[in-house]
């Protein structure tokens, strides 16, 4: 018979796919995204994460903020936002809130001071920033926009 040993290495997981990243992105687009009092659907927090995955999706939410773009391209839903979203708020740093008849994700005063705490350490700073670059869009664009879709 065959002696097997199976030597089974650590498998390193890229940032961007674990859940602290997620977690930022989402209090930095809460933060820097949304107006006062810093809260957003659904639809806006996964349109946020689908423009931070490329800097073209970026440039297409930055065109649709400035209106020099009427529509959106298919895009599509961040798989692990809801699961994102639990973390935070077991963690006290955001809160499920109904708001105009609609679920909103709330930052809270715990999630701007974990934000603000990795900003002075200026981690995720590139991130972070692209998020501040595209900055607030409002909810009432977002969801017009989302109802015109075009292929390119």
């Amino acid at each position: 018979m065959i002696d097997v040993k199976l030597d089974i290495k650590a498998i390193p997981v890229p940032l961007r796919y674990q859940p602290i990243y997620k977690i930022v992105m989402l209090l930095a687009v809460l933060r820097y995204g949304c107006a006062k009092p810093y809260a957003a659907t659904f639809l806006k927090l996964h349109l946020y994460m689908w423009a931070l995955r490329s800097n073209e999706n970026q440039q297409i939410l930055t065109a649709i903020k400035t209106k020099t773009r009427d529509s959106i391209v298919p895009w599509v839903f961040e798989p692990a936002l809801d699961q994102v979203i639990t973390l935070a708020v077991i963690n006290d740093f955001c809160s499920r809130t109904i708001r105009a008849a609609d679920l909103q994700i709330e930052i809270k005063e715990k999630g701007l001071e974990f934000l603000t705490k990795l900003e002075a350490l200026e981690l995720f700073a590139e991130d972070i920033g692209r998020v501040k670059d595209i900055g607030v869009v409002p909810q009432s664009l977002i969801a017009a926009v989302n109802k015109k879709w075009e292929l390119y």
